[in-house]
């Protein structure tokens, strides 16, 4: 049975996907390029889904517009091929598109890298929409990828429920507002997602469909 939320909008990194691989690469390579030394992969996952804005600033005082410029050359040869889904979440997609659910991402990824993940799974035809955090004037925290995701949709949003991973898309979500299901991330950070109030907890997105249904 359908849920009472119709359509659902997901964030990518840490909720669908890992990319740490290949974010790590382009970060450090980044740094390199900028004189500064690397940081280790643990510290690095801990960023992954925020904006560069908000990761670099811990690592360096060079400028961040130079080191995002390196990340993004880096990040176009690693970040697609490095990319794995997240256990569970082939079967639960195919379970949502056969239970007609519109769906949508919405992320701070730039959109060529978001259309080259969405390729390499073969997801094309179960989205309605993607978006990428340089479509949009302002990435996450503040709403605007949300908006224009639903907007791609054609949907309300008391029909419309957010599955992240990260209190950016918590608060994304309840500046719209938006009810928001919380993913445990595998980059860590629950404490700090749970503290940020989500309306739903899971621990695995394959908890996803039966979640739904019991939220009628």
């Amino acid at each position: 049975m359908l849920s009472r939320y119709k359509n659902l909008i997901f964030d990518l990194d840490g909720t669908l996907i890992d990319s740490s691989g290949g974010v790590v690469e382009a970060v450090n390579y980044s740094l390199r390029k900028m004189g500064e030394p690397e940081q280790s992969p643990e510290i690095i996952k801990t960023y992954i889904g925020y904006p560069l804005t908000q990761m670099y600033p811990n690592f360096t005082d060079k400028p961040v517009k130079e080191l995002c410029h390196h990340f993004q050359i880096k990040a176009s040869e690693t970040v697609v091929r490095s990319t794995y889904m997240l256990p569970g979440v082939e079967e639960t997609l195919d379970i949502l598109q056969k239970q007609n659910y519109k769906m949508a991402i919405a992320t701070t990824k730039i959109r060529n890298h978001v259309i080259g993940i969405a390729k390499m799974f073969d997801w094309m035809d179960k989205f309605h929409a993607f978006v990428g955090g340089n479509e949009v004037d302002h990435v996450k925290p503040a709403p605007d990828a949300f908006l224009e995701a639903m907007k791609r949709m054609n949907v309300e949003a008391e029909d419309s429920i957010v599955i992240g991973d990260t209190v950016n898309d918590i608060f994304a979500a309840k500046a719209i507002p938006l009810q928001v299901i919380a993913v445990e991330s595998p980059y860590g950070g629950q404490e700090k997602t749970a503290s940020a109030n989500p309306d739903y907890n899971i621990k695995s997105i394959a908890e996803l469909p039966k979640l739904l249904e019991e939220l009628q």
